[in-house]
């Protein structure tokens, strides 16, 4: 199991310059007991760098949630009390509810990281660098997050200031694409790096997630039809089962 886009069997885990950098930036986060952030288009392979960076840590110091739809302040309060393991329900008063958080946060090196950063608020935010900056805190946090991240933690400098370091994921270059995607896939061992071009220009556009999908398609209709070689006839029997702008 390699935690591809919709489990695509047989795919490889390419150790691409984003890759080697989250982990080398998890490394030094957690060393450091810094925060940092990792932001970049939908599909272009942050989560799964980060879930092989995490490899590396020691499982029990990893604390992992994802917010959605604009949380609440008070939704963040509780839910580090929940994956703390501190219990369900916090206690009534935010106060209480504070003390045991910087408690439970200062007692192991504790990594905690949060995916889909970009829906946190300002309040929310500089909560979390309330808890962060606490004297006793021990704690390293990683933001991971999509198509407006970047922005939602520079409008906050109090934030922003205090990052170790930030990283930005971008599609693959067309150069990338002829070095990686060979070795992303068997089907692509020997293809011609033409129709490679192709599929990217058509449908992939430098997305590790739009090849992993596409990928998948592409190896049932070789499958069906008992076809070894990937060619160009093989991608537009492909294209046809993508609508949008991928198959545009």
């Amino acid at each position: 199991m390699t935690d591809h886009f919709l489990d695509l069997p047989d795919a490889a885990v390419i150790a691409t310059d984003q890759l080697l950098d989250t982990k080398e930036l998890v490394a030094e986060l957690v060393h450091a007991k810094a925060m940092g952030a990792i932001y970049g288009p939908a599909g272009t392979g942050k989560t799964f760098a980060v879930d092989r960076a995490l490899a590396d840590v020691t499982q029990r110091n990893v604390l992992t949630t994802t917010f959605r739809a604009r949380p609440t302040t008070r939704y963040v309060r509780h839910e580090l009390y929940r994956i703390l393991g501190l219990g369900i329900a916090p206690p009534a008063s935010p106060v209480e509810t504070d003390l045991l958080l910087k408690q439970a946060l200062g007692e192991r090196r504790w990594l905690l990281v949060i995916d889909e950063a970009q829906w946190l608020n300002r309040e929310c935010l500089e909560y979390l660098r309330y808890l962060h900056d606490d004297r006793t805190s021990t704690f390293a946090m990683l933001l991971v997050g999509g198509a407006g991240c970047y922005e939602v933690i520079r409008r906050e400098p109090m934030l922003d200031s205090r990052l170790y370091a930030h990283l930005r994921f971008a599609p693959l270059s067309p150069d990338e694409v002829a070095v990686v995607i060979p070795l992303f896939h068997p089907i692509y061992r020997d293809a011609d790096l033409r129709v490679i071009a192709l599929v990217d220009d058509v449908c992939a556009h430098g997305n590790f997630r739009n090849w992993a999908l596409f990928t998948l398609h592409a190896h049932l209709v070789m499958q069906r039809g008992g076809i070894t070689a990937f060619t160009e006839e093989v991608a537009r029997n492909v294209f046809g089962r993508f609508g949008g702008d991928r198959a545009a």
